[in-house]
């Protein structure tokens, strides 16, 4: 499903060329595996998933720099909750789990991170403190992007998986499922996180 021709809607530089190049072409891909992840997460975890895709309603003038579909458990929205995000910038595909900084009782979650902090290392995930930015940091800083959103209030907290537009694996072969399951092993910290906070 997934192929490099996925990368051409960000040739298009115009706020409406590129939004209906999304719509054309990644939306009902989006649509598809959202669908698919939705069914598996509720089938590993036997609890309840809501899908939201990206649809960039708010922009009027610059056309979007990535583009994405999101899953978390909460139906009410997203954005303030911990949710899992699968998308593309121009140049990879992402795959995140993200705690945004205006997440909905943002201390809870610094002594889950801590308690959770050496496995995710261990898994080898990317982490960032900016879920604007493309750029994912090595498993190896993840102590200092924690004590940093500790700190910063401004700052995210995201964890992740990146597969690069020029890597040999997208010009040559199929890797819908390598996605789906660096996708499914993310959503540990979904459900985890989610967990650890209701308690």
């Amino acid at each position: 499903m997934f192929d490099k021709n996925d990368f051409e809607v960000f040739n298009d530089d115009t706020l409406s060329g590129r939004l209906e190049l999304i719509r054309k072409n990644l939306d009902p891909k989006f649509e598809i595996l959202g669908q698919d992840l939705l069914q598996s997460l509720e089938d590993e975890y036997h609890q309840k998933f809501f899908l939201k895709i990206a649809k960039h309603q708010r922009r009027t003038k610059n056309p979007p720099p990535d583009t994405w579909l999101a899953i978390n458990q909460d139906k009410k929205g997203y954005k303030k909750t911990p949710h899992l995000e699968f998308g593309l910038w121009p140049d990879r595909y992402f795959i995140t789990f993200s705690l945004l900084a205006d997440i909905r009782d943002r201390e809870n979650y610094y002594s889950i991170l801590e308690k959770y902090q050496n496995k995710i290392i261990s898994e080898g995930w990317g982490v960032s403190n900016d879920h604007t930015s493309s750029v994912l940091k090595d498993a190896t800083e993840f102590d200092n992007v924690i004590k940093h959103y500790q700190k910063v209030k401004s700052s995210d907290l995201v964890i992740g998986f990146e597969l690069l537009k020029n890597d040999s694996i997208v010009s040559s072969s199929d890797y819908d499922q390598l996605l789906k399951d660096k996708f499914m092993k993310l959503s540990q910290y979904l459900v985890l996180f989610n967990k650890e906070a209701a308690k």
